[in-house]
C-alpha cells in the first residue's frame, strides 16, 4: 500500500539520491551541483546533506520542508518537492550557499552563475514541482503518479495553475506529464555550450491550468 507523508531528516539520503540521479548527465556522468560548485561527487553530497540539515533553511528545492515522501508498506520509496518561487524563495536560496559552501566552492558557484542565462522572468511566482524521484527498488508500482496527484490536488485549492520543468532531452517525461494535464508553457536556455553545467542546455516548462 502507498502512503504519503512530509519528509523528515531520515529521508535526506533518499532525497539526495534523487537529486543527484536527476541532475546527472548520462554521457559525462557529471552532475549539476558538482559542476557549479567545482567539487567532486562526494563533496557535493556532503554539501547537499548540510543544506537539508539546516534547520533555518526553508521553502526551496534544497529544503527538507518542501518534500513529500511516498512510502510502500512503510518503506520510503519516492519523493518530490513543491516550491513557490516568490521573493522569499529567491532570498532563502541566495542565503543558503554563502553559509555552507567553502571559499573556493562558493567562488566557483558565483563565477559559473554569472555565465548562465537569465531564467527568473519565466519561473518566478509559480507553484513548481521539482525532483520527482522513485527509488529503483520500487519502480512500476504507480508511486510517481500517486505523488503527483497528491501534489496537484494540494495546489488546486490554492492556485489557478501549477508547473513542472523537464529537460528538453527527456521527451518521454514530457509525454508522461501530459497524462496529468501538463502542456508546454516555455522553452528556456539554462546553459551555454561554453559554460556547460546542466545535463541539457534547454529546459521545457510545463503548465497545468485548473478549471474554475
Amino acid at each position: 500500500m502507498i502512503s504519503i507523508r512530509k519528509a523528515t531528516k531520515t529521508d535526506i539520503p533518499l532525497i539526495i539520491k534523487g537529486i543527484i540521479a536527476i541532475e546527472t548527465n548520462p554521457i559525462s556522468q557529471s552532475d549539476t551541483y558538482s559542476n557549479i560548485f567545482g567539487t567532486d561527487s562526494l563533496t557535493t553530497k556532503e554539501y547537499l546533506n548540510q543544506f537539508f540539515l539546516d534547520d533555518e533553511n526553508f521553502d526551496t528545492e534544497l529544503s527538507l520542508n518542501s518534500y513529500t515522501i511516498a512510502e510502500v508498506d512503510g518503506k520510503p520509496a519516492g519523493c518530490c518537492a513543491l516550491i513557490f518561487t516568490d521573493s522569499n524563495y529567491y532570498q532563502n536560496k541566495s542565503e543558503l550557499f554563502p553559509i555552507h559552501l567553502k571559499g573556493e566552492h562558493l567562488q566557483s558557484f558565483i563565477n559559473k552563475v554569472k555565465g548562465l542565462p537569465e531564467t527568473k522572468s519565466y519561473s518566478e511566482n509559480k507553484y513548481l514541482i521539482q525532483y520527482v524521484f522513485v527509488d529503483d527498488h520500487f519502480r512500476g508500482k504507480g508511486i510517481a503518479e500517486f505523488l503527483l496527484n497528491h501534489i496537484i490536488t494540494q495546489v488546486e485549492n490554492q492556485a489557478n495553475e501549477i508547473y513542472i520543468d523537464v529537460l528538453e532531452n527527456s521527451p518521454h517525461l514530457i509525454q508522461y506529464y501530459s497524462k496529468f494535464g501538463f502542456s508546454e508553457y516555455k522553452i528556456m536556455d539554462i546553459d551555454t555550450p561554453e559554460n556547460m553545467i546542466y545535463p541539457c542546455i534547454k529546459k521545457v516548462i510545463l503548465r497545468k491550468v485548473f478549471k474554475n
